[in-house]
């Protein structure tokens, strides 16, 4: 019966360790812990776990013991560690590995603790790997760049979320300061404060967090108030955010400041978002690649998304499997710090809306993704479609830290600060409507 349960666990972890090793994103450098954790230390566990499970007569007697005694050190070890590194998302969870890797001592301790030999320092081995298993999973320290602009309290004033007209085509909304910018049937969206969809209280993945500590941000209007063509609204959210509209010579400018208090680990989040719908097939260009169009896809199928790496190129690219790696190369080109990032959607191949984002690039981290792998950093543009036909509207989400691309829920940090994004929307101006202002400016389209 004893022989059927270590047979039995072994098996198990031969195989979580050969999942593992499958699902955990390749591409780190080797100087790197997630290229120990995720890519050298599966194979060689499989390797190890297999010859004990496999082993026979004597070879069994000299290597099944150590191996044994080597899972619940691990587990013992794991348990403690992920108590003290996640107080709160492992307050109670932590007993399970813990008091399991006990239990599974104790049955080790009596059928061989008289079988101790000196190089089992495999044993050993495996307890600080257990230690330090939790340590790997924690999200590296915050690597955002907040702008550090300042703005003071909210004012007294009122909080009527009643609809403010910003020009013909464009109103905005108080309660949530959603945009809303109108050409035709097309409807653009555009939400412009720093939101999280989930968090994690301590650093360790959000699917782990405590209901009650993984929640979505939630904003508050507090105040508005008007100054001649200017509406100003101030929210209480995480901390609190500040919003200027305005409407100027035709372009509507959006200037949104948002405060963090303390940093925040998210898997999910949202510097800006644009929605897009009734169009009948909507494609988008990035000024650093203003030649490529790239289309969203649907939530089931690869995923294509922008980035920008350390070096400041900027790149499209897709997927092999949803949001899983390899990742094809769909265009590159150069995008400065300083920069603001430009986008043109074009709905059936005619330029509809242009989006201009001045601070995205100087703000987002650039630091490798601890889920995606393949040198894809934190910063992430995800292009999603609401449904498998083109006319489904479209998401367009830029993150400045998140793990949306690639395998599993590790959070990543935003820094506390102030984090602007000055986003402004013009009508792009139709090929049709250049001709016809060619055509009425020269000369030989004046009245005779």
């Amino acid at each position: 019966m004893i022989q059927l349960v270590w047979l039995t666990l072994l098996a198990i972890h031969t195989g979580a360790a050969a999942v593992w090793w499958w699902l955990m994103p390749g591409g780190f450098p080797s100087s790197s812990g997630a290229f120990f954790v995720d890519q050298l230390a599966p194979p060689i566990l499989v390797a190890a776990l297999l010859a004990a499970l496999l082993a026979r007569g004597r070879l069994s007697q000299a290597i099944l013991p150590p191996v044994l005694a080597a899972i619940p050190l691990f587990w013992m070890a794991f348990g403690i560690s992920s108590r003290i590194v996640f107080p709160e998302s492992f307050s109670s969870l932590w007993n399970l590995p813990f008091l399991g890797g006990a239990a599974l001592a104790g049955l080790w301790a009596r059928q061989f603790r008289h079988r101790i030999r000196p190089w089992w320092a495999l044993a050993l081995a495996a307890a600080i790997v257990g230690w330090e298993f939790p340590i790997s999973q924690h999200a590296p320290e915050p690597s955002t760049r907040p702008t550090g602009v300042a703005f003071g309290a909210a004012p007294s004033g009122s909080s009527d979320h009643k609809l403010i007209r910003l020009s013909r085509d464009a109103q905005l909304r108080p309660a949530d300061g959603r945009v809303v910018v109108r050409r035709g049937k097309l409807v653009l969206n555009v939400e412009p404060m720093l939101s999280f969809a989930d968090r994690s209280p301590d650093g360790c993945w959000a699917a782990l967090a405590h209901p009650e500590k993984n929640v979505a941000t939630v904003r508050t209007l507090v105040a508005r108030i008007h100054d001649g063509a200017r509406s100003t609204l101030f929210y209480k959210d995480e901390d609190a955010s500040v919003l200027d509209v305005s409407e100027q010579g035709g372009a509507i400018a959006l200037d949104s400041r948002s405060r963090l208090s303390r940093p925040i680990f998210s898997h999910d989040n949202s510097f800006a978002e644009l929605t897009v719908q009734g169009h009948h097939q909507l494609s988008v260009a990035f000024s650093p690649v203003p030649d490529k169009h790239i289309e969203a896809a649907s939530a089931t199928a690869p995923a294509r998304f922008a980035y920008l790496d350390a070096s400041g190129i900027f790149h499209l690219a897709k997927a092999d499997q949803q949001k899983r790696g390899p990742y094809t190369e769909l265009g590159a080109g150069r995008l400065g710090k300083g920069e603001p990032l430009v986008l043109t959607l074009y709905d059936d191949g005619k330029p509809v809306f242009r989006v201009s984002l001045d601070d995205f690039a100087a703000q987002a981290s650039t630091d490798l993704s601890p889920t995606a792998g393949s040198g894809i950093p934190m910063n992430v543009i995800s292009l999603v479609r609401g449904g498998d036909a083109e006319s489904a509207p479209v998401l367009i989400t830029f993150s400045l830290a998140a793990t949306t691309v690639g395998r599993g829920t590790q959070t990543v940090g935003y820094a506390a600060g102030v984090y602007r994004d000055r986003i402004t929307v013009t009508l792009a101006p139709s090929p049709e409507r250049d001709q016809r202002t060619a055509r009425s400016s020269s000369p030989s389209a004046s009245p005779q």
